[in-house]
Protein backbone atom coordinates (compact mmCIF):
# COMPACT_ATOMS: atom_id res chain seq x y z
CA UNK A 1 0.00 0.00 0.00
CA UNK A 2 2.77 2.15 1.01
CA UNK A 3 4.10 2.28 -2.88
CA UNK A 4 1.25 2.68 -4.22
CA UNK A 5 -0.16 5.85 -1.74
CA UNK A 6 3.48 7.51 -2.59
CA UNK A 7 2.80 7.15 -6.17
CA UNK A 8 -0.98 8.96 -5.69
CA UNK A 9 0.79 11.39 -3.85
CA UNK A 10 3.19 12.36 -6.47
CA UNK A 11 0.19 12.10 -9.09
CA UNK A 12 -1.87 14.45 -7.34
CA UNK A 13 1.23 16.46 -6.71
CA UNK A 14 1.62 17.23 -10.86
CA UNK A 15 -1.97 17.73 -10.67
CA UNK A 16 -1.20 20.89 -8.50
CA UNK A 17 1.07 21.99 -10.07
CA UNK A 18 -1.04 22.07 -13.44
CA UNK A 19 -3.11 24.54 -11.10
CA UNK A 20 -0.20 26.86 -10.29
CA UNK A 21 -2.05 27.55 -7.17
CA UNK A 22 0.00 28.39 -3.74
CA UNK A 23 -2.28 26.22 -1.20
CA UNK A 24 -0.97 25.04 2.27
CA UNK A 25 -0.54 21.76 3.46
CA UNK A 26 -1.95 20.16 7.40
CA UNK A 27 0.31 20.06 9.85
CA UNK A 28 0.28 17.26 12.31
CA UNK A 29 -0.90 19.04 14.85
CA UNK A 30 -3.79 19.87 13.37
CA UNK A 31 -4.24 16.64 12.69
CA UNK A 32 -3.69 15.78 16.47
CA UNK A 33 -5.88 18.20 17.02
CA UNK A 34 -8.92 17.03 15.19
CA UNK A 35 -8.00 13.16 16.20
CA UNK A 36 -8.25 14.54 20.31
CA UNK A 37 -11.33 16.90 19.28
CA UNK A 38 -13.23 14.41 18.01
CA UNK A 39 -11.73 11.66 20.07
CA UNK A 40 -11.25 9.73 16.79
CA UNK A 41 -8.18 7.65 15.73
CA UNK A 42 -7.40 8.92 11.61
CA UNK A 43 -5.61 6.56 9.40
CA UNK A 44 -2.55 6.83 8.58
CA UNK A 45 -2.99 7.33 5.05
CA UNK A 46 -5.41 10.12 5.67
CA UNK A 47 -2.72 11.74 7.83
CA UNK A 48 0.17 10.84 4.81
CA UNK A 49 -2.32 12.62 2.19
CA UNK A 50 -3.23 15.65 4.05
CA UNK A 51 0.14 16.37 5.31
CA UNK A 52 1.64 16.20 1.84
CA UNK A 53 -1.00 17.76 -0.74
CA UNK A 54 -2.35 21.02 -0.71
CA UNK A 55 -6.13 20.56 -1.16
CA UNK A 56 -7.32 23.96 -2.28
CA UNK A 57 -6.28 23.70 -6.17
CA UNK A 58 -7.96 20.76 -6.74
CA UNK A 59 -11.32 21.39 -8.59
CA UNK A 60 -12.71 17.94 -7.50
CA UNK A 61 -11.43 17.97 -3.86
CA UNK A 62 -13.43 21.22 -2.51
CA UNK A 63 -14.35 18.77 0.22
CA UNK A 64 -10.65 19.04 1.64
CA UNK A 65 -10.60 22.53 1.85
CA UNK A 66 -12.52 22.25 5.63
CA UNK A 67 -9.77 20.01 6.38
CA UNK A 68 -7.51 23.17 5.67
CA UNK A 69 -8.13 24.50 9.06
CA UNK A 70 -8.71 21.90 11.84
CA UNK A 71 -10.68 24.21 13.65
CA UNK A 72 -13.20 24.17 10.59
CA UNK A 73 -13.87 20.68 10.28
CA UNK A 74 -14.02 19.88 14.14
CA UNK A 75 -16.09 22.42 14.58
CA UNK A 76 -18.45 21.43 11.82
CA UNK A 77 -18.29 17.87 12.53
CA UNK A 78 -19.01 18.76 16.30
CA UNK A 79 -22.17 20.62 15.25
CA UNK A 80 -23.25 17.94 12.80
CA UNK A 81 -22.98 15.26 15.85
CA UNK A 82 -24.45 17.27 18.32
CA UNK A 83 -27.49 18.08 15.84
CA UNK A 84 -28.32 14.66 15.02
CA UNK A 85 -28.17 13.54 18.27
CA UNK A 86 -31.25 16.13 19.25
CA UNK A 87 -32.98 15.07 16.37
CA UNK A 88 -32.71 11.02 16.99
CA UNK A 89 -33.41 11.84 20.90
CA UNK A 90 -30.05 10.28 21.28
CA UNK A 91 -30.01 7.47 19.16
CA UNK A 92 -27.48 8.50 16.78
CA UNK A 93 -24.27 7.29 17.27
CA UNK A 94 -21.18 9.76 15.28
CA UNK A 95 -18.60 8.48 17.49
CA UNK A 96 -16.54 6.94 14.46
CA UNK A 97 -17.52 8.74 11.80
CA UNK A 98 -15.43 11.52 10.13
CA UNK A 99 -17.39 14.09 8.33
CA UNK A 100 -15.59 15.21 4.92
CA UNK A 101 -18.52 17.44 3.25
CA UNK A 102 -22.33 17.29 4.11
CA UNK A 103 -24.44 19.45 1.87
CA UNK A 104 -27.67 19.25 -0.05
CA UNK A 105 -25.67 17.32 -2.68
CA UNK A 106 -24.54 14.37 -0.58
CA UNK A 107 -22.58 13.51 2.33
CA UNK A 108 -19.13 12.11 2.42
CA UNK A 109 -17.61 10.35 5.30
CA UNK A 110 -15.09 7.96 7.44
CA UNK A 111 -15.86 4.99 9.12
CA UNK A 112 -12.74 5.14 11.47
CA UNK A 113 -11.37 2.25 13.17
CA UNK A 114 -9.97 1.55 16.53
CA UNK A 115 -6.39 1.51 15.10
CA UNK A 116 -4.67 3.36 12.72
CA UNK A 117 -3.35 0.95 10.37
CA UNK A 118 -6.77 -0.27 9.77
CA UNK A 119 -8.59 0.86 6.41
CA UNK A 120 -10.79 3.54 7.11
CA UNK A 121 -14.22 3.02 4.59
CA UNK A 122 -15.10 6.25 2.96
CA UNK A 123 -18.53 6.65 1.66
CA UNK A 124 -20.46 9.34 -0.44
CA UNK A 125 -24.27 9.19 -0.22
CA UNK A 126 -27.02 10.90 -0.09
CA UNK A 127 -27.93 14.29 1.71
CA UNK A 128 -29.93 12.58 4.65
CA UNK A 129 -28.54 9.22 4.47
CA UNK A 130 -25.63 9.81 6.53
CA UNK A 131 -27.92 10.42 9.44
CA UNK A 132 -29.65 7.72 8.41
CA UNK A 133 -26.49 5.35 8.98
CA UNK A 134 -25.46 6.82 12.23
CA UNK A 135 -28.94 5.40 13.80
CA UNK A 136 -29.54 2.31 11.69
CA UNK A 137 -26.02 1.47 10.13
CA UNK A 138 -27.47 0.76 7.16
CA UNK A 139 -28.67 3.18 3.98
CA UNK A 140 -31.59 3.78 2.54
CA UNK A 141 -29.98 4.86 -0.87
CA UNK A 142 -27.70 3.40 -3.19
CA UNK A 143 -24.08 5.01 -2.35
CA UNK A 144 -20.22 5.02 -3.16
CA UNK A 145 -18.27 3.61 -0.96
CA UNK A 146 -14.22 3.08 -0.95
CA UNK A 147 -12.15 0.18 1.44
CA UNK A 148 -10.06 2.92 2.21
CA UNK A 149 -8.99 6.78 1.99
CA UNK A 150 -6.31 5.67 -0.14
CA UNK A 151 -9.22 4.24 -2.62
CA UNK A 152 -11.24 7.47 -2.16
CA UNK A 153 -8.28 9.84 -3.09
CA UNK A 154 -7.53 7.83 -5.82
CA UNK A 155 -10.73 8.27 -7.66
CA UNK A 156 -10.68 11.70 -6.79
CA UNK A 157 -7.09 11.98 -8.18
CA UNK A 158 -8.62 10.25 -11.08
CA UNK A 159 -11.90 12.07 -11.71
CA UNK A 160 -9.19 15.40 -11.52
CA UNK A 161 -7.28 13.70 -14.34
CA UNK A 162 -10.01 13.31 -16.49
CA UNK A 163 -10.75 16.72 -16.15
CA UNK A 164 -7.34 18.13 -16.67
CA UNK A 165 -7.37 15.92 -19.97
CA UNK A 166 -10.83 17.37 -21.31
CA UNK A 167 -9.90 20.68 -20.59
CA UNK A 168 -6.57 20.73 -22.66
CA UNK A 169 -8.87 18.82 -25.23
Amino acid sequence: MQNNLSDLIIRAEKLEDSHSIIVFNIEHKELDSISNNLSLILPLDFREINIAIGHASFNSMEFFRVTQKSNGIIRNNLEIRKQYIKDSEGKSDMSHILVLADDDSGSVFMITQDSPEKPTPVIWCDYGDMYYYSIHKEFRNPHDEWPSFTAFFEYLVEQEEQKLREDLS
